[in-house]
């Protein structure tokens, strides 16, 4: 059963400026929007004082979750292995890190955690004795630009086969399923003098799965001005998947990330394919969470007011209608 999640990520400006406290926001998403689960970045959105809170701290967590009727779906790792200027950690040193946080997420009740797809396989290989013992699944994303036949990627399932263990598969991120620019970021080209007969060309590419150097090749003929050329360099990184590759990771995945840039006032995401990915994952039978995260704070300028909790209210009305729950 397809379960609804929602990763803190989405609310970052409400809490760094102090309008919602952690308990509040546990609040919002249990209370207000009905969700199941709840992701956390544990330094970013701290438990107590991290890595370590005290049982005091963890006892008052464990309060908040009983009392908004939340449960704890997935704490994102984050594997600082450029910690220093003058070197690299080490194997052993990222291998302590990943158990740093494999037992914070145990002690928070968390069942896996999100590894950012930078962490060589090496580290997630080295960790599985941890992961086992502390009872937490290490779930590597797959975020564009990478894509699951990548060697990056490709390299990763071979050593989870490998290993036999349930501790460690992958978490999709939906930013994978982008076909088009967000609405925020193309009303800002607008703004910036982008012409909408070339925003309609580059829409047009996109959805098409136009390879970024040919988009930007195609884009420059037609005579596109930099505003244009601006708004198809924020495709540089974005790699498109068919929704289909979900059934040849199905027993891999451990969690989903349902990024999301811009929720209009019917509830649709602007940019990203949400319909067919939901239904793939329906037939192969996910049994887990998806976390709505939301990543358009970054296209509103510092005049204007990101409605962070309007914007996650709207994707979990989303995807309540297309998971039937």
């Amino acid at each position: 059963m397809i379960k609804r999640s929602v990763s803190f990520y989405s609310y970052q400006e409400s809490y760094y400026t102090g309008r919602k406290s952690l308990e509040e926001l546990m609040e919002y998403t249990g209370k207000t929007l009905g969700a199941d689960g709840i992701e956390i970045l544990a330094e970013q959105t701290p438990v107590g004082s991290f890595p370590n809170p005290s049982d005091a701290d963890v006892d008052m967590w464990k309060g908040w979750l009983d009392k908004y009727g939340v449960t704890p779906a997935c704490m994102d790792s984050f594997i600082d292995w450029m910690l220093y200027k003058n070197s690299i950690l080490t194997l052993k040193e990222q291998v302590m890190q990943m158990e740093r946080d494999l037992k914070l997420a145990s002690r928070l009740g968390f069942p896996v955690i999100r590894v950012l797809c930078p962490v060589r396989k090496e580290v997630m290989e080295a960790s599985i004795p941890i992961a086992e013992h502390y009872g937490v699944k290490m779930g590597i994303e797959v975020h564009s630009p990478m894509t699951f036949t990548a060697r990056w990627i490709t390299e990763y399932l071979e050593m989870m086969d490998r290993s036999g263990s349930k501790y460690v598969g992958i978490v999709p991120d939906f930013g994978i399923f982008q076909v088009r620019p967000a609405k925020k970021r193309i009303e800002n080209a607008l703004r910036s003098g982008a012409r909408q007969e070339m925003v309609d060309l580059l829409c047009e590419l996109t959805e098409a799965h136009t390879p970024f150097a040919e988009l930007t090749s195609r884009m420059t003929a037609a005579g596109a001005n930099a505003a244009e050329i601006g708004l198809a360099n924020s495709f540089a990184r974005t790699v498109y998947s068919e929704p289909k590759v979900l059934r040849d990771i199905a027993k891999y995945i451990v969690h989903c990330h349902g990024k999301f840039y811009d929720m209009d006032e019917n509830c649709c995401e602007s940019c990203i394919e949400y319909e067919e990915p939901l239904r793939v994952l329906h037939e192969i039978g996910y049994d887990g969470f998806i976390s709505s995260e939301y990543e358009g704070q970054s296209l509103f300028g510092v005049d204007e007011f990101c409605d962070e909790l309007e914007q996650v209210r709207r994707h979990q009305e989303m995807l309540k209608h297309l998971i039937g729950r």
